[in-house]
């Protein structure tokens, strides 16, 4: 139990470190990576190594969950926006149901879960923020014989 409060409270500063207060500045995708990796490394491998998942869902993690994980996070990796948002939108919702299918407590799945859920929301925040490409568009020009007004 201490352990999901302790990874709920990281996910908590994972997330104010991705959007902080004072300056909500745009970040690459590499910044983003260089904040939230620390955290999903840490908790992926203590979810591979804690035995509470057994069977499929380790197979889950090991096969699905850490190739995108590594796209992001592992030395050296290209890390792009595309990338991210497969990690966010592909891989925390297998996750989260292994979490669900886990022999943890209905306290720690509830408390995991929420983990997650904060990281996902800092990461979409920061991307968010990234700025769009500005395009322009000529205005279209009068027809002859009409009035511009």
């Amino acid at each position: 139990m201490k352990r999901f409060s302790m990874l709920l409270a990281a996910g908590l500063v994972a997330a104010t470190s991705l959007v902080g207060c004072a300056a909500l500045s745009t970040q690459t995708p590499a910044q983003i990576a260089q904040n939230i990796c620390p955290g999903v490394q840490s908790e992926i491998g203590t979810l591979k190594q804690s035995g509470v998942f057994t069977g499929g869902a380790q197979a889950t993690l090991t096969n699905q969950v850490q190739p995108d994980v590594d796209a992001v996070c592992a030395q050296g990796a290209t890390v792009t926006v595309v990338n991210i948002r497969n990690l966010v939108q592909a891989t925390f919702p297998i996750v989260v149901t292994a979490i669900g299918n886990s022999s943890l407590t209905d306290q720690q799945k509830l408390q995991a879960t929420l983990a997650v859920g904060v990281v996902v929301t800092g990461i979409n925040t920061a991307l968010s923020l990234q700025s769009a490409p500005i395009t322009t568009t000529p205005a279209p020009t009068p027809a002859s014989g009409t009035i511009a007004s």
